[in-house]
């Protein structure tokens, strides 16, 4: 695979998968867009400047985490063979919607003023969007 495929792939599947937690967060006024989150815990941080440039924070911290996964996903799909690509991007979409949820907990308790976000909703969105964004379009893009 070519490092421009897995660039590709991972900005595909992390746009889907944020797209879907806008759809969410409107669906439902609350707040759970990753970006815009990440964007908050860095300005409340006070680690740079408030400004409309914590975005791009936000969104280059999400697309790198995207990376982590997508890594991921790769290295466990050669070490785990012979099961079905949906039946593998189902469980893997899960266990990293887990992983995510455990790397949000661990920031939002680290931060002394961390988004106020009601978090059972948040995380139960956050893993259903990993299941169907990151582990199956990320498994659509990698067999084309």
């Amino acid at each position: 695979m070519t490092v421009l495929k897995i660039i590709l792939i991972n900005i595909i599947a992390v746009t889907c998968m944020t797209g879907y937690s806008y759809i969410v967060s409107l669906s439902n006024n609350m707040n759970f867009s990753e970006p815009n989150l990440l964007k908050e815990l860095v300005n409340r941080a006070n680690i740079i400047s408030k400004s409309d440039f914590g975005i791009w924070i936000g969104w280059c911290l999400h697309f790198g985490i995207g990376f982590v996964f997508l890594f991921g996903y790769l290295f466990f799909r050669e070490i785990i063979p012979n099961i079905s690509e949906l039946l593998y991007a189902l469980m893997f979409g899960f266990f990293a919607g887990l992983f995510g949820v455990i790397g949000w907990k661990f920031m939002f308790s680290l931060h002394g003023n961390p988004p106020q976000v009601p978090k059972f909703p948040f995380y139960v969105q956050l893993v259903g969007a990993h299941i169907v964004f990151s582990g199956i379009v990320a498994t659509m893009l990698i067999m084309c």
